[in-house]
């Protein structure tokens, strides 16, 4: 049984020492490499995702919200269910130095209009066309 009170110090010294949640993510990735960081059940069965995969695609995405124009406090929103997607794209939009908008997939559309004129979002992610048509 491993003792968590001698590991405690060490995992809440390295949080303090984060400027931010991405960094603290990325240092994570870094030291769990392969390991598997998310998972969802598809086509019948648990599929995982690696930390450093995870990294990757956070990473890319980040650059392309930067690429798209968004800026440090622009306003992205993000409509998705719980899937790691959604954790993805809210960490590379918090890597592009942009804040996510969370909005529930249930919202009608006068819900979205209301939550992207009050946020003053300037760009969307969606997880599905679906969810995308109330828009």
């Amino acid at each position: 049984m491993k003792n968590t009170a001698v590991e405690e110090p060490a995992v809440l010294s390295e949080i303090d020492s984060a400027n931010n949640l991405v960094e603290l993510f990325l240092k994570r990735a870094d030291e769990k490499g392969d390991q598997p960081f998310l998972g969802a059940k598809r086509e019948g069965g648990w599929q995982t995702i690696s930390w450093r995969e995870t990294a990757e695609q956070v990473c890319l995405l980040a650059e392309n919200l930067r690429g798209l124009g968004l800026k440090d406090g622009d306003r992205v929103c993000l409509v998705s269910e719980n899937r790691p997607e959604w954790c993805i794209a809210d960490l590379a939009i918090m890597a592009a130095g942009c804040v996510t908008v969370p909005a529930y997939i249930t919202n009608t559309e006068r819900d979205h209009v209301h939550i992207l004129d009050n946020s003053g979002a300037r760009a969307v992610i969606v997880s599905t066309e679906k969810l995308l048509r109330p828009l």
